[in-house]
């Protein structure tokens, strides 16, 4: 045992690698929990477009606008990065991926927020347009904020209903109070002055003409006044019947705003959801596994240039990334049949990363050997982390954001969700060139290593031929 121990102290490469290795759990852990500790609380960085078209509209004699309240909320509201747009750059913006999802107020919403104590009332209605295929798990983050607002937006309204009854309830009652009560005191006036009137005609038969027709005149006024004031009990229960209080009205007032679902791009279930992120990672690992069970650097024999040396490794490992990328493909289209906006283009994107991936590996390992691996392994960890395969890029800390945009998973994720039920094939091409960069980039710096190190070997075969 004593010697195990002195051989690992003398051997340094042994010794560092074993340390290295130490760290291997708390990196991943403590990546993966710091970049993931609570994305909730960065939920404003979610861009989501509000497109308010609402029209103002009269209200028992005010002017309101219902559309201009919500967007009063929403700007205090910090649950998501609301913009306000109109409706053409909410369009482009889901299109170019700059936003999650939009919310839309129609020109009538004020219109038929309106109609809730009328007969036929017609339920007000928020569009909801979310972008699934741009973060699955977005999506459920949404649903919680758009539920929140149709409850906020809700109380408003229903406030408002409740306040436009009492307020019509009360008008009602007091001016039926008021007229009741004149109406008891006119009639029994009435029923006095009658009854004077005809006392004095029996007790003086010999009234003139016109004496008659002034009592009976008189009697006619405090009649006619019976009639107005009849006449405004019955516009006070006209004004009263105007206000609906059918199931239909109550269900209104109870459940005042609508919310209309219309899905920009739909993504069926988790699996789809989480297919782009789960492929980008089996692929990379799979280029990683291949450098372990093939020498990526190290060969039999001495090449006769660096491109012919780099090409003996390639064509082994480019083959065998090109076979693991189209098990991969048959699988998940042929077994679990998922769902891609364009079958060829969704294979031609599979092939390229996974090429893009086995370059980056070759590279690693050519220049560094085995203490590449624990770099390459960095390199998961951070991808696993900052791709946007989980939570969006955008929830993530902004150190991790920055470092996103350098590592190769970054475009494969972005890549494969413009494929994955949706057919966005402008950005595939755009992810493409990004992952041929990487590629490139990694092909000519192993090209440049093998180089180096051939001509190296060259210079020790002759002085080993000529020896002085």
């Amino acid at each position: 045992m004593n010697n195990e121990w002195k051989s690992l102290i003398k051997s340094r490469k042994t010794l560092v690698g074993l340390i290295v290795v130490l760290f291997i759990p708390v990196l991943y852990c403590g990546t993966f929990l710091w970049a993931f500790w609570d994305p909730y609380d960065a939920t404003d960085e979610i861009r989501v477009a509000v497109v308010n078209q609402d029209e103002a509209v009269d209200y028992n004699g005010t002017s309101i606008n219902f559309g201009e309240r919500i967007v009063e909320q929403l700007e205090n509201n910090e649950s998501f990065g609301w913009e306000f747009v109109s409706k053409e750059e909410a369009m482009e913006g889901l299109e170019d991926q700059a936003y999650f999802m939009m919310v839309e107020i129609p020109k009538d919403f004020s219109e038929n927020s309106t109609t809730a104590l009328r007969s036929n009332p017609a339920q007000p209605t928020l569009h909801y347009t979310p972008h699934e295929s741009r973060n699955f798990l977005v999506t459920m983050i949404e649903k919680s904020g758009i539920e929140n607002l149709q409850q906020n937006v809700s109380n408003t309204l229903t406030s408002t209903y409740l306040q436009t009854l009492a307020e019509t309830m009360k008008q009602t009652s007091e001016g039926l109070l008021t007229a009741g009560e004149s109406t008891t005191n006119l009639a029994e006036s009435v029923s006095v002055m009658k009854n004077n009137v005809d006392n004095v005609i029996q007790s003086h038969p010999n009234l003139t003409a016109y004496q008659k027709n002034q009592s009976i005149s008189s009697f006619n006024s405090l009649n006619e006044g019976a009639n107005n004031l009849a006449t405004r009990l019955t516009d006070g229960t006209k004004q009263l019947q105007d206000v609906n209080l059918t199931q239909e009205n109550i269900d209104m007032i109870a459940n005042p705003v609508k919310i209309n679902t219309d899905k920009f791009t739909s993504v069926p279930n988790y699996g789809h959801g989480f297919a782009p992120f789960t492929l980008s990672l089996g692929l990379f690992i799979g280029a990683m596994l291949i450098s372990i069970v093939f020498p990526v650097r190290d060969t039999a024999f001495t090449p006769s240039s660096p491109f012919s040396w780099f090409i003996s490794k390639f064509s082994i490992i480019g083959l065998a990334a090109i076979i693991q990328a189209l098990i991969a493909c048959v699988f998940l289209l042929g077994i679990l049949d998922l769902q891609v906006g364009n079958t060829g283009y969704f294979l031609l994107f599979t092939l390229f990363t996974s090429l893009a991936f086995i370059t980056l590996i070759q590279l690693i390992v050519s220049v560094l050997g085995e203490k590449g691996r624990f770099l390459i392994i960095l390199l998961l960890i951070l991808q696993i982390t900052s791709s946007g395969g989980t939570f969006p890029v955008e929830m993530i800390p902004t150190i991790l954001q920055e470092v996103s945009t350098y590592l190769p998973m970054t475009y494969s994720v972005s890549g494969f969700r413009t494929l994955v039920s949706n057919s966005n094939h402008e950005l595939m091409w755009q992810n493409i060139g990004f992952l041929t960069i990487f590629a490139v980039i990694s092909i000519i710096g192993t090209l440049c290593y093998l180089t180096v190190k051939h001509r190296k070997i060259d210079k020790e075969a002759r002085i080993n031929e000529n020896p002085m």
